[in-house]
């Protein structure tokens, strides 16, 4: 049986993940940013202009998500997905991939590694709430 780790690393290998520095330049055009996150992870913060929806609801929100910003754009956008460590978002862009979702990224290292980028941070509101 594999670890959870090695499940994790061998589902990095089939995935698009994007680091720190790449997604805050992403975040200047048009996208949709998750937090995968449970909302007892929230009291940090969150990345600003992220809808939150826990990894336990995603696929059943992701197409709610997805019109939600559809109605802005004429080409698909890239989704992004994050958690604490990027473990759990790795596994739901795997899973959203399944699901025919293109542009699907997950951020390495996650929240925590945003934070240690000395990345800006803002206060959950509701309507980003899922």
């Amino acid at each position: 049986m594999k670890s959870f780790q090695q499940f994790v690393t061998d589902t990095c290998a089939s995935i698009n993940e994007i680091d720190v520095d790449t997604l805050a330049q992403k975040l200047q055009l048009a996208h949709l940013l998750i937090d995968i996150r449970e909302p007892n992870e929230w009291q940090p913060g969150i990345i600003a202009g992220a809808y939150c929806c826990p990894r336990g609801i995603l696929e059943s929100k992701i197409e709610m998500l997805l019109d939600r910003q559809k109605s802005n754009a004429e080409h698909p956008l890239p989704v992004f997905l994050y958690c604490r460590s990027g473990a759990r978002s790795a596994l739901a862009a795997h899973s959203l991939q399944a699901m025919g979702v293109t542009g699907c990224f997950s951020l390495r290292g996650g929240f925590q590694a945003w934070q240690q980028a000395g990345m800006s941070c803002t206060a959950v509101t509701p309507e980003h709430v899922c």
